[in-house]
């Protein structure tokens, strides 16, 4: 055997392990960036929800999961009748997720919160919330 064909075949392999290991340091460090954003409560683009599909199918649920939560959140507050009905409904959903915190995954908790949180900023900001009625009293006309 020809011992300088040995080495030129193990720098070879040497290559192509710090290849696969910087890939897999890309792969968890573009997942860990999807986990953020999901922690945050935004939504994901298509390709990002691709490649949880094609990377952590788990997650992936996870995120078809939150984003149809926070699309029919959406919906119940475009049918609000007032201001106080989308704060209540807010206040209700986020009772209802804390309640379930005594049965376990707190991060998926945190983010099914956070997702309802960013909907209902995005919604007080929205010309339809400020065309609602406020709640309370009307001032008194001087007579």
């Amino acid at each position: 055997m020809n011992v300088k064909s040995v080495q030129p075949v193990s720098d070879y392999f040497k290559a192509m392990q710090q290849c696969k290991d910087a890939r897999a340091t890309k792969d968890q460090s573009r997942l860990a960036s999807i986990r953020n954003i999901l922690m945050l409560g935004k939504k994901l683009h298509t390709d990002e929800m691709d490649y949880l599909q094609r990377h952590d199918p788990h997650l992936h649920d996870q995120a078809i999961s939150l984003s149809m939560e926070r699309q029919a959140y959406e919906d119940a507050l475009q049918h609000s009748r007032s201001k106080a009905d989308a704060n209540y409904y807010n206040t209700f959903k986020l009772m209802q997720i804390a309640g379930q915190l005594k049965h376990g995954g707190s991060e998926e908790l945190l983010m099914r919160a956070n997702a309802i949180q960013e909907a209902h900023r995005e919604f007080v900001r929205s010309s339809k919330y400020a065309s609602l009625r406020s709640e309370g009293y009307a001032p008194r006309k001087l007579r």
